[in-house]
């Protein structure tokens, strides 16, 4: 968000949208990241559950019995903004309608129940409240990627299939990817490029930091069989400053990453 922050335009708001910035409040906590970038998107006149759909979307790329113009709808905003992959179950309310959305790994769990006095339970465990069970009308749990919603002015409770179709009924979403998105397959072919001879080579993998693990596990699969590199997390790499071997200036910093906590992805538990 940081990065589009200096693509915003607005010919309502003109040279005052800089005033947005920041967009993300440094510091805060992933909720609330994410929270600020919802407020963007509502504050563009995009729906709660327009907004959500393309922030938290559902495994639509893998999906082969998804409908095409929600596949569509999905495809069109992802030119737009990579998911927020969680693990994430949200609850998101505008002040007319409550929404629910489970992010498409499925970490967190969700489930609800539907009562006959018109009250819906939403909750990670089953069984949070004591409900007479000749009250329950339903019981349902939310898939990974999909979202409920309740209006709270008409009390219209809306599932996911009705939710999406909605959002994908509103553009030709499907007819726009078609018409303009550009294809790999459509782009020229890059031109040709004569390789550099094997001791010139090595001399700029050398300028560069490449060492032999690294030209084994990541460059080799990349270029024998057009894959992503498969490997661990873990390094027994000395640190930079403890080295014996000089060392390029990157290597003597490290990433640090959020740490959340994750269930165990076990079906059994």
């Amino acid at each position: 968000m940081r990065a589009r922050t200096a693509l915003l335009e607005s010919p309502e708001l003109g040279d005052a949208i800089r005033d947005l910035d920041p967009i993300i409040i440094e510091g805060s906590s992933d909720t609330a990241c994410l929270d600020n970038a919802l407020e963007l998107l509502l504050a563009t006149g995009r729906s709660l559950t327009h907004s959500l759909a393309m922030m938290i979307p559902e495994a639509w790329a893998s999906k082969a019995h998804l409908r095409p113009e929600v596949k569509g709808f999905f495809e069109y905003h992802a030119t737009m903004m990579e998911p927020w992959d969680g693990p994430a179950n949200i609850v998101a309310c505008d002040g007319k309608q409550v929404v629910a959305i489970l992010d498409r790994n499925g970490l967190r769990p969700a489930r609800y129940w539907i009562t006959s006095d018109d009250e819906i339970i939403y909750a990670s465990e089953a069984g949070v409240l004591d409900i007479a069970p000749e009250k329950i009308l339903r019981k349902e749990r939310l898939a990974p990627g999909k979202m409920i919603l309740v209006d709270v002015e008409t009390g219209e409770f809306k599932e996911d299939h009705e939710i999406k179709g909605e959002l994908a009924a509103a553009q030709p979403y499907a007819s726009w990817v078609r018409e303009h998105l550009i294809q790999l397959d459509d782009l020229p072919a890059p031109a040709t490029k004569r390789a550099s001879g094997l001791k010139k080579l090595r001399r700029k993998q050398g300028s560069f930091g490449y060492t032999l693990e690294e030209m084994r596990t990541i460059m080799a699969p990349m270029a024998v069989y057009g894959q992503e590199p498969v490997g661990s997390m873990g390094t027994d790499t000395p640190a930079a400053v403890l080295s014996k071997h000089s060392k390029l200036l990157y290597w003597y910093f490290s990433q640090l990453f959020a740490q959340i906590t994750n269930p165990p992805i076990d079906p059994l538990r």
